[in-house]
């Protein structure tokens, strides 16, 4: 083959591999999610776009923790479910944080066996750190998403939750913790960020009203966690509010709650917002 043909065919073939091994962006609107890894850090992540999504605007973000079952997929479709026409970029990233070893298994994530055996033996809530900055400027970049993010996260999702907001507070446009176990994992007096932003990040913990079966015994001892957790926000610069209580509903991720609360969250102002 003479020279000069030879590189557009590499060229070619190299598009169809990028093609075949790149995953579709996910249909506006949908509940179903697609799976990305970071561009610039080896964290996957589950991402769900708006219904009339466009590269013309930024749109607010949403980022959702589960609880020690890891179902990030499924806790993310809660979410898309519950969304209807509101604008949230709804993102899952596959975090090592949220629970114990029990659960912190390689069958409950996407990572391939390399990636899943370089992390045993490291710092998981330093990868979780480093891990979802390099997810939000993924999203930021290729899909419009707001430079600051709304977090949610459940019960023991909350380890997760807690700390990404104490060390990183401007990453933030508003967190959402829902019922979370809080042990100060991941945190020491110099884990916990002086940023500006810590005095007016909005920060709503909400409670179950209801909660029924095992979990139901075990809410006294979450409402200690979660007023230890609120205790050292305020110790520490943040604003905080009473526990909203949401009458009726069962232990979860209260997405129809979360939402309507991250409704009424204006955007920020400052060089961080919008």
């Amino acid at each position: 083959m003479p020279p000069d043909r030879r590189i557009p065919s590499l060229v070619a073939c190299a598009a169809m591999v990028l093609a075949a091994t790149t995953p579709r962006p996910p249909a506006p609107g949908g509940t179903q999610s697609v799976t990305y890894t970071a561009g610039t850090h080896p964290m996957r992540y589950h991402l769900s776009l708006p219904a009339r999504w466009s590269a013309k605007r930024e749109w607010p973000v949403i980022v959702v923790i589960p609880d020690a079952t890891r179902m990030f997929a499924e806790n993310l479709h809660a979410f898309a479910s519950a969304r209807g026409t509101r604008p949230y970029i709804l993102v899952a990233p596959e975090v090592l944080t949220c629970g114990g070893a029990r659960t912190r298994t390689p069958d409950r994530y996407s990572y391939s066996r390399e990636v899943w055996d370089s992390l045993q033996g490291r710092d998981d809530f330093a990868f979780d750190d480093a891990g979802v900055g390099a997810v939000l400027a993924d999203v930021c970049r290729r899909w419009h998403g707001e430079s600051t993010a709304f977090l949610t996260g459940w019960e023991a999702g909350g380890h997760t939750v807690w700390a990404l907001m104490f060390r990183h507070p401007e990453r933030w446009r508003g967190v959402a913790p829902v019922s979370t176990n809080y042990q100060r994992r991941g945190l020491d007096s110099a884990a916990f960020s002086t940023a500006p932003e810590r005095t007016r990040l909005a920060l709503q913990v909400f409670r179950e009203g209801q909660p029924t079966g095992e979990i139901a015994s075990a809410m006294g001892a979450l409402d200690q966690q979660m007023a230890a957790a609120l205790a050292d926000a305020r110790s520490h610069g943040y604003a905080t509010t009473p526990v909203r209580v949401v009458p009726g509903a069962d232990h979860g991720p209260l997405a129809l709650a979360v939402l309507a609360w991250c409704d009424s969250v204006p955007a920020a102002s400052g060089p961080a917002g919008h």
